[in-house]
């Protein structure tokens, strides 16, 4: 696998992982987290991030337009962080087998060392 087919899966694998759950919990108000009442709505019994994710997935068509908005929003920032740091995995991460976080470990591991463009996009991948 590429270096950067492996940045790609492991920032992807985070994101489809992470948001769903992020979306529903961090925010305060209905407008910034369009998600949060479709999980509680649709998924009331997912205990963790992955049961949240499956869920959602499988009721895809029920999800609110304002839901599938911010996910787009999200996976359209995800793939910029992923192009925006494709030279620094393919320097410090060509190693690491995707999976489970590990080339973000690695990343971070290097964060000292990233390019300012990963380094943005590593840190803030899905703010504006």
């Amino acid at each position: 696998m590429s270096p950067a087919s492996r940045l790609a899966a492991a920032v992807l694998s985070a994101c489809c992982l992470a948001v769903p759950v992020a979306m529903a919990q961090s925010a305060p108000t209905a407008a910034s987290q369009p998600c949060r009442a479709d999980i509680a709505r649709l998924c009331p019994d997912a205990k963790d991030r992955a049961s949240v994710r499956a869920c959602m997935k499988d009721k895809g068509d029920q999800v609110s337009a304002e839901c599938k908005a911010k996910w787009a929003d999200f996976k359209e920032r995800a793939e910029a962080a992923i192009e925006a740091c494709k030279p620094d995995v393919a320097k410090f991460c060509s190693e690491v087998k995707p999976g489970q976080g590990r080339v973000m470990g690695c990343l971070r591991q290097h964060e000292a060392e990233l390019s300012d463009a990963c380094k943005a996009a590593h840190k803030h991948p899905a703010a504006k």
